[in-house]
């Protein structure tokens, strides 16, 4: 395929063109890793908690985390409670609270795991590093 520039200025458009893809094209790349490297929990953990969630939790909170007999677990009601703590402190009280039924039962890498699930319902960032205590236990909740 031959492409045949008429002008000078075609050349430079030509030229300006390709530099906007390009640097778009890094931008969204960066954008990417950043994602990767600054969020709370991995996609994987936050599935793995959607299912440990619909085990110990949806009955008293709705499969939706909008409440029932227990609160909304997502929203501004929620986000509003547990904002400018540490995420150490709302998983110190599940692990001290729930499931209401057996409180302190759950393994602490399933309330990492059902953790991580309610911050991505929330719209916290998936990254690159499993949430645990050492990763985001000290992590301000209310800077997604």
């Amino acid at each position: 395929m031959k492409i045949e520039c008429k002008s000078k200025a075609d050349v430079m458009r030509l030229g300006a063109a390709f530099s906007t893809l390009l640097c778009a094209s890094f931008a969204l790349c960066s954008r990417a890793d950043a994602a990767n490297d600054n969020g709370w929990y991995t996609q994987a953990q936050a599935a793995r908690g959607h299912q440990l969630f619909n085990n110990y939790c949806a009955q008293c909170h709705r499969p939706d985390l909008t409440g029932a007999v227990g609160p909304a677990l997502v929203g501004d009601a929620f986000l509003k409670q547990w904002s400018k703590k540490p995420l150490g402190d709302l998983f110190g009280f599940e692990h001290s609270n729930m499931p209401a039924n057996n409180p302190g039962s759950l393994p602490d890498d399933t309330l990492w795991s059902i953790t991580a699930y309610i911050l991505r319902k929330n719209g916290f960032p998936a990254g690159s590093i499993v949430l645990s205590q050492s990763s985001g236990a000290s992590r301000m909740l209310g800077t997604k």
